[in-house]
């Protein structure tokens, strides 16, 4: 009878050490995923902007939860002298929003299944390092993001997963 007790005890301590382990394991496989996740997003903004390839960023367009970078200058050759010069253009936008838990590029959504921004805790931000009127010309950028996953938000769930911050920067130079 004392054999079946301390057998049963050992059995029973077992299998929560082992669910324990369990559920820390799909924890761990979880966060990991987000992170894959988080970086294919920054990676894409990355991207993007290399293609974009802007002349600055507009401060006056520029808040915590939106950046807008430009391409306003062009080198135009100069027939007569023979001589490359720069010169002002119309120019184009790309814009880096957090809007409605999702990371946008021009309006577009970088989509994730897994992933959901907490925008009220992301936040996209700059330095100046170099400004004329109000386009900075260069800085250093940094793009903070709450990531959480969609499926296990619930903090009432048995694998509830806190948001983590990911943090970001880097810089950018007028080419």
């Amino acid at each position: 009878m004392a054999a079946m007790t301390i057998s049963s005890l050992i059995l029973a301590s077992s299998y929560g050490v082992f669910l324990s382990g369990l559920n820390a394991y799909k924890r761990i496989n979880i966060e990991n995923q987000l992170r894959s996740e988080a970086d294919y997003l920054v990676a894409a903004i990355m991207n993007k902007l290399y293609q974009f390839s802007p002349d600055g960023l507009d401060m006056e367009e520029t808040t915590d939860q939106q950046l807008q970078f430009v391409t306003d200058r062009q080198k135009v050759i100069n027939p007569s002298v023979g001589i490359v010069e720069e010169q002002k253009t119309n120019g184009e936008t790309l814009t880096v929003s957090l809007q409605q838990d999702a990371v946008l590029l021009n309006g577009e959504q970088l989509h994730s299944a897994l992933l959901k921004i907490v925008s009220s805790q992301s936040e996209l931000s700059y330095r100046c390092a170099k400004q004329e009127d109000n386009i900075c010309r260069s800085g250093v950028v940094t793009i903070k993001l709450s990531v959480q996953d969609r499926d296990h938000d619930d903090p009432d769930g048995l694998l509830y997963i806190k948001p983590f911050i990911l943090k970001n920067e880097f810089g950018f130079k007028r080419k």
